[in-house]
């Protein structure tokens, strides 16, 4: 999906950031950088993750990161809506799919 403005200026904001080698940026880090309220950056973080631009590693503040370029966005999008309905983090859930698409090919 397709970002507005503003949404393109927060993602640029924290990829520059994590590329830096840097933590992810707070809420009110990137409040600060748009010059908006916090819980719209809250909001616009939460809509990056929904479109797949973005993921987030733990519950934990701080735990922005990019989406792998090797996964789809739908997919990300999926992984994201997943671990917010079964709790567990995106790795496991996919270490999960691998572990059970071995054990289909094992049992061919």
């Amino acid at each position: 999906m397709g970002l507005t403005p503003r949404q393109a200026d927060c993602l640029a904001f924290i990829r520059k950031r994590l590329e830096a080698g840097q933590v992810a940026p707070s809420y009110e880090e990137i409040a600060g950088h748009l010059g908006i309220v916090k819980s719209n950056a809250h909001r616009m973080v939460h809509a990056l993750a929904e479109r797949g631009h973005i993921r987030f590693t733990s519950a934990r503040g701080r735990s922005i990161a990019l989406v792998d370029s090797g996964l789809t966005k739908p997919m990300e999008a999926g992984l994201a809506l997943l671990s917010g309905v079964t709790g567990k983090s995106r790795d496991q859930l996919v270490a999960q799919a691998v572990e059970e698409f071995l054990e289909r090919q094992v049992r061919r």
